[in-house]
């Protein structure tokens, strides 16, 4: 019996050892879209075309917040703090059709659109991540912006094309003592939380 437990530990161990890269966590954070690229993303946006594309248009291409995720609607008054955000920027400075929306208030809307898809997966050793004396996380993706301002049912301006076509980045956290830092870290608390009672 002894042995048919070391057999099924020692069996264990290697494939514990052989896929520890797999066993690293990974998280997925999705702004849901029917885009699955940026790219793609940025085509559809580029066919909306201010002074022709109505709100119909915008239905029939997908852009209804009411079925699309994810689409912030934005009303006038956002759209002014939004542009004019101190009073050394004049209305007059800005885009004609962003003039149409602060000269319309009621009538004037916004589509506020922050595709994106980022994936953050931990590399390099299990071992040292598990005990956390080193974790090297990971992240990779693509996020898009874009902005449509709407008055009287016709798109008046959309901003230009926004985001980051590309994310990588790289988050690596060491803890020389590993599982003992949190030890120490806690116990420093204690000792700065029991000082003043004495």
């Amino acid at each position: 019996m002894n042995r048919f437990f070391s057999s099924v530990f020692i069996v264990l161990f290697l494939l514990m050892v052989a896929g520890c890269a797999r066993l690293l966590p990974s998280s997925r954070q999705t702004v849901e879209s029917p885009w699955q690229s940026f790219e793609s993303a940025q085509l559809s946006y580029e066919q909306i075309s201010p002074g022709a594309t109505t709100i119909e248009d915008l239905r029939k291409k997908g852009y209804d917040p009411h079925k699309l995720p994810n689409i912030k609607i934005m009303n006038a008054t956002e759209v002014i703090n939004l542009f004019l955000p101190n009073p050394s920027i004049k209305k007059e400075d800005l885009d004609p059709g962003i003039q149409k929306c602060i000269d319309g208030r009621d009538r004037c809307t916004a589509y506020l659109m922050l595709p994106s898809r980022i994936l953050a997966k931990r590399i390099g050793n299990f071992w040292l991540d598990t005990f956390t004396f080193k974790r090297h996380t990971q992240n990779t993706g693509w996020e898009f912006r874009g902005l449509i301002i709407i008055v009287d049912g016709v798109v008046t301006y959309r901003d230009p094309p926004g985001g980051r076509p590309v994310i990588l980045t790289d988050q690596i956290d060491v803890k020389p003592l590993g599982p003992l830092q949190e030890v120490g870290t806690l116990f420093m608390d204690a000792v700065k939380t029991a000082l003043p009672a004495l």
